[in-house]
């Protein structure tokens, strides 16, 4: 589903019809009544004089009903000017916006829009390249929410559709695009554009209009790291340095590659990375990790504790958890569920 946001963008208009459908109603009234006066020596009937003003406004040209003198024939010529006119230009009104809804797909549009209120806690990703969709891809299989927004999504129409995506056709650096994806409900946004400006643009919109909100950005080349970091974002990510790692790390440690990617593949058997804050109130609150035992009550492994930013990793058994600390957590998504369970208790 797409929304489409333009500024110059064509809407149907139902108050234009209105004239030209009144215009053509004064027309059937007064031919209806004309056609009366004219035969009334004939003594027609009103379907008669309905049915001769209908079939000259609409150019059917059957025969008169009843015979026309000089006058009746000038009062035709009149009614036909002004019916067929009248009546064409409504059709023609009609067919414009029909066209314009059909061009704009309005109820699609409205449901997308829907769908995106109620969204809370998503993801944004601006950009639907290459690179971005790639993220979409993993964003969908770890069903996690998000909107995507690109400039011109028209020869990606059809994946969008297949993938059922929601996105947004915009300027990403318009704060009305990014309040219209929900960034003041959203959790993290993810920069995917390949124009540095425009990235730069972006991250610095996103934290203005949402000021905690995490924000990931796409960074090609690392003198730019600096400036975007300045701008507010949280992380950056430079993919062709992630691909160049990859590829040197499969030569010299396949199988460590093998297992990763196959062990943290989508799937509700395989394992995922979660971050988990310790919420206020908590039963592991001030104690160790080894009171804890999260290991035998989950099945979850914690791989390390952020506290005030800084990490703790592979935390010993005397350990102690405080409040607001971030859990780096691995597991199924059966053991984090359990994990995060476990720790809401009080």
């Amino acid at each position: 589903m797409i929304v489409k946001l333009r500024q110059h963008r064509a809407k149907p208009d139902t108050r234009k019809p209105v004239l030209p459908a009144i215009i053509l109603l004064v027309v059937l009234i007064v031919g209806t009544v004309g056609y009366g006066i004219i035969w009334h020596s004939s003594n027609p009937t009103f379907i008669d004089q309905l049915y001769m003003t209908f079939i000259t406004i609409t150019t059917i040209g059957f025969q008169e009903i009843h015979p026309l003198d000089t006058t009746g024939r000038i009062f035709t010529i009149i009614i036909a000017v002004s019916g067929i006119g009248s009546l064409f230009y409504l059709l023609s009104i009609i067919m414009e916006n029909l066209v314009i809804i059909q061009l704009s797909n309005v109820k699609s549009e409205k449901k997308a829009m829907k769908k995106i209120s109620e969204l809370t806690n998503h993801i944004i990703l601006v950009g639907f390249g290459r690179v971005g969709s790639l993220a979409a891809s993993e964003l969908s299989d770890a069903n996690v929410p998000f909107v995507i927004i690109e400039t011109s999504l028209e020869d990606r129409t059809s994946i969008i559709d297949e993938c059922d995506y929601i996105a947004i056709e915009g300027d990403a650096t318009e704060d009305k695009v990014l309040l219209k994806a929900g960034i003041d409900r959203a959790k993290a946004v993810i920069v995917a554009t390949g124009d540095h400006a425009i990235t730069l643009y972006v991250v610095l919109s996103a934290r203005v209009l949402n000021p905690k909100i995490f924000i990931i950005a796409r960074c090609d080349d690392d003198t730019s790291v600096e400036k975007l970091k300045r701008a507010g974002a949280d992380r950056i990510v430079n993919p062709y340095s992630i691909g160049g790692q990859r590829l040197a790390g499969e030569a010299m440690n396949p199988n460590m590659y093998d297992f990763f990617d196959q062990s943290f593949s989508p799937g509700e058997n395989n394992l995922n990375f979660k971050n988990i804050i310790l919420p206020d109130g908590s039963v592991w609150i001030d104690k160790t990790m080894k009171e804890i035992n999260i290991r035998k009550h989950t099945g979850a492994t914690v791989l390390g504790v952020y506290r005030h930013g800084i990490p703790h990793l592979n935390p010993p058994s005397d350990f102690k958890l405080k409040r607001a600390d971030q859990l780096i957590t691995v597991g199924t998504a059966e053991q984090i569920e359990k994990l995060s369970e476990l720790m809401k208790q009080e």
